[in-house]
């Protein structure tokens, strides 16, 4: 007997209902985006393209994405979401001390942009200059670190002296500090050492943090 089928206007497929597919076809979509923008980037890629990398034909490009530059904040969204998280389990995984949290969340971030260039093409460079939508999303990406690198380094911290709205302020400056670094050290046409990388951002990071513990 085969397998459960219906068609674009029954229930199930396989045994998926038709959101399941279309949710199924949207993430094939945004992984094919991050292989395409990632690699050869956003402006030269074709909808033809994506749908071919994705293995689905264009009428199903238009189910989820309104145009290319829907897709390529969805793409965004992946990568970014993905690389924080990265960030998070590096510094859980480094332990209670916070110098050590804070190198293992440095270590998680270099790590991960070395490893998939795909994720710094699409993060750093990409992203730049599209649009208004895609410059709020490139802001709330970053908002979004800011809250990661709190989450990291609040408990640490002397809330007497530095309040809320202070500490943002700070953690911020932090965030973009480490952002620069990675954009110019991928850019590089001879970058250095990743251990070096890492240890150089470490330093602007502990200057920074040794002035928020108590006194």
């Amino acid at each position: 007997m085969s397998s459960p089928r219906l068609d674009e206007t029954g229930r199930t497929y396989r045994g998926a209902g038709p959101r399941q597919r279309q949710e199924e076809r949207r993430a094939r979509l945004v992984d094919a985006a991050v292989e395409v923008f990632g690699t050869s980037g956003y402006r030269s890629a074709t909808v033809g393209k994506i749908c071919a990398t994705a293995g689905l034909t264009k009428r199903y490009f238009y189910e989820s994405f309104d145009d290319s530059e829907a897709l390529l904040l969805a793409a965004y969204a992946s990568v970014t979401d993905s690389l924080r998280d990265s960030v998070l389990r590096g510094a859980v995984e480094g332990g209670a001390d916070l110098d050590a949290r804070v190198r293992g969340a440095l270590t998680a971030f270099f790590r991960s942009v070395a490893d998939d260039p795909r994720i710094s093409r699409i993060a750093f460079q990409e992203v730049l200059g599209v649009g208004p939508e895609v410059d709020n999303a490139y802001r709330r990406v970053t908002r979004s670190f800011v809250d990661a690198v709190l989450v990291v380094i609040g408990p640490a911290v002397d809330r007497a002296a530095f309040p809320d709205f202070h500490l943002r302020t700070l953690a911020t400056g932090l965030v973009g500090a480490v952002l620069m670094i990675a954009q110019q050290w991928v850019l590089s046409e001879n970058p250095q050492p990743i251990e070096t990388v890492i240890a150089s951002a470490h330093i602007i990071l502990s200057a920074v943090l040794g002035e928020l513990g108590p006194t």
